[in-house]
């Protein structure tokens, strides 16, 4: 690690204490650490990975959406339709922020957590704050194409990036990242 590394994840580091104190970061660490529940070890390295798994699903929900197993309370219409707000609201901007202080310090620590160990653990029933409610229920064709239009948007958007509401600014291949353990996640709930 070098020398800037260290001084940046030190400084993060000693404002989640200031924020939550030793054992609030130890706690914080341990559930970053642990694993969800998942139907299938998925990992990807890219949104491309993404999109192929994304594909595979699609293909086996046309035929029969009974094929399709899931972990949690959300529907799958839900998950994607989750998904997709997510990537969206990068590129619009999210309807609400986490507060700077948390931006900063334990949204930044998450954020370098998850990347390092290749995997995010989240609430995946918790909705993005003040996000369009999502219903149960509804197209999955259409649900596919948003997560798949949301991609193709993200990959091709030409301006800077909004903030994310808890990792704060990313860059481009940040937030890819952010996205494409985001989808591993909420994908390893699925199983066809």
């Amino acid at each position: 690690m070098n020398r800037r590394k260290f001084l940046k994840i030190g400084a993060i580091t000693s404002g989640a204490v200031l924020v939550g104190g030793v054992g609030g970061h130890f706690a914080l660490d341990h559930r970053l650490s642990t694993k969800n529940e998942v139907l299938r070890n998925l990992s990807f390295s890219s949104l491309k990975e993404a999109q192929e798994e994304l594909d595979r699903l699609e293909k086996i929900v046309l035929l029969d959406p009974n094929k399709i197993q899931l972990l949690g309370d959300w529907s799958l219409h839900q998950n994607l339709i989750h998904c997709a707000q997510s990537i969206e609201y990068s590129l619009i901007g999210y309807p609400k922020h986490r507060p700077k202080i948390i931006q900063n310090t334990i949204g930044k620590i998450v954020f370098e957590k998850f990347g390092t160990q290749g995997y995010m653990s989240h609430d995946r029933n918790d909705p993005i704050p003040d996000a369009t409610p999502i219903e149960k229920e509804g197209d999955l064709q259409i649900a596919f194409n948003r997560v798949r239009k949301s991609i193709s948007d993200f990959e091709n958007y030409g301006k800077a990036y909004e903030p994310h509401f808890m990792y704060g600014k990313l860059s481009k291949s940040e937030y890819e990242k952010a996205h494409y353990l985001h989808l591993a996640d909420h994908l390893s709930a699925m199983k066809g």
